[in-house]
């Protein structure tokens, strides 16, 4: 009798991981970010568009040779444990995790925002509304613990339910463009572009994505690092066309104040019908977002609870559905708990506060990985050719160096409490390490 342990499932095709990266990254936050932007940054937002999606595409190059390099489940945390061993890799995969987890309560609630523009009563209701997220947050938990094909079959339906309409009113905006709404260019001056370029940054996570599941993942060794490529072209596309049909079509003071400034766009390019679209794509974006980083949630801790640096349970497989079941509703718990936050005006303000650092802890990863790329190009030297040995350095540097900037623009008071949240996670790493034998 075959007595070896559960295992994952290769189940995960190339247009999975490409659907997987493109729907994290293209979620609920490109429909709001544009009005953020308006708000703090001006015009000059279109700026902080592009310099972001030249910083990501050094980020996206070192995932895509990480992830070809060592495709364990888990990405950022298999990355940083290979370079810098167990105590950098712990730091990363918990605030990974912690990232992770809280913000799938931040995308639940941010579904469950665009579903009451269809309904009068529900917008009314904040108990309803909590009732809505928790039966979303628990249907998509199941859909993840019942295999990852099922949840690849989703990501693909969603990237298109989402993307197609997106980009088709994007470019049919376009023509609108009225160089007048970009007057006066920088409002607030130049000096808010690395403010830009940290709202923006948020837009860009996911890039990671095809690294996390890499067990699951069909011919790895070729599917994450194209798919990664390609997920990064495809995102950035959306990104910079919906950020210039916006900003070319209204006058920057009304994308500032509206909560829906891609739908309005919509309406004064192509008519009611387009805003209607865009609305029924948003929630289509927010479930594949939400759908995506709980398949991550439940695989980001495997591997470090594997090799005795995590809560062992979290690193358990379902013996038939070859899927990280305990991970995946302990970390749907947590999420579950944090949305209780939402029904109490009070503590709102708390939970934005709790969801924007964790939006914070997903930069880490990124830093690290960046970081290990660089010591195991100097660990492993005579594996490359000399130019592959430069083209990886520069690459990595830079990703780096546009890394430690996007942190610089969070403000000193988010990175201060960031850094807390990592080193708050010490004590945890000192009862693991003395268990481990």
């Amino acid at each position: 009798m075959d007595q070896r342990p559960p295992s994952f499932v290769r189940g995960v095709s190339l247009l999975g991981v490409v659907a997987l990266i493109v729907c994290n990254m293209v979620g609920t936050s490109i429909y709001t970010l544009p009005a953020s932007l308006a708000k703090e940054v001006g015009p000059l937002a279109l700026v902080a568009w592009v310099i972001t999606a030249a910083g990501y595409l050094f980020v996206a190059l070192v995932y895509a040779r990480l992830g070809t390099l060592l495709p364990r489940t888990g990405g950022p945390y298999v990355f940083a444990r290979e370079a810098f061993g167990d105590f950098v890799g712990f730091q990363v995969v918990w605030s990974y995790w912690f990232s992770a987890t809280i913000g799938n309560a931040a995308i639940a609630f941010g579904v469950v925002g665009y579903i009451t523009g269809f309904s009068a009563d529900l917008a009314a209701s904040a108990l309803g509304q909590f009732a809505v997220a928790q039966a979303i947050l628990w249907a998509l938990c199941l859909l993840n613990v019942l295999g990852v094909k099922c949840s690849s079959r989703l990501q693909i339906t969603i990237l298109f339910v989402n993307i197609v309409p997106l980009l088709l009113i994007s470019l049919l905006a376009l023509p609108a463009f009225d160089v007048a709404n970009l007057t006066p260019f920088a409002p607030r001056g130049f000096g808010a572009l690395p403010l830009g370029v940290a709202l923006v940054v948020w837009a860009y996570a996911g890039i990671e994505s095809a690294t996390v599941p890499a067990e699951e993942v069909s011919a790895p060794e070729r599917t994450i690092g194209r798919g990664t490529i390609i997920g990064y072209l495809v995102g950035t596309l959306v990104f910079l066309l919906a950020a210039l049909a916006v900003a070319g079509s209204l006058p920057n003071d009304v994308v500032a104040g509206s909560t829906r400034p891609i739908a309005l766009a919509a309406e004064v390019a192509v008519g009611p019908w387009g805003g209607w679209a865009l609305s029924f794509a948003a929630i289509a974006a927010g479930l594949g977002t939400l759908n995506g980083w709980i398949l991550m949630a439940g695989r980001i801790p495997v591997s470090a609870a594997s090799d005795g640096l995590f809560f062992a349970r979290l690193g358990r497989i379902h013996p038939r559905f070859g899927t990280p079941a305990t991970a995946l509703i302990i970390s749907t718990v947590i999420a579950s708990l944090m949305l209780t936050l939402i029904l109490q005006r009070s503590l709102i303000e708390a939970f934005n506060f709790i969801v924007q650092l964790a939006v914070l802890t997903t930069l880490w990863p990124h830093l690290f990985s960046a970081a290990a790329e660089l010591m195991l190009l100097r660990r492993n030297a005579s594996r490359y050719s000399q130019r592959e040995r430069r083209r990886i350095r520069w690459t990595a540097m830079l990703a780096f160096a546009f890394v430690l900037f996007t942190m610089y623009g969070v403000g000193p008071e988010a990175c201060m409490w960031g850094c807390l949240v990592v080193l708050a996670g010490t004590p945890l790493y000192v009862g693991f390490a003395s268990k481990a034998p």
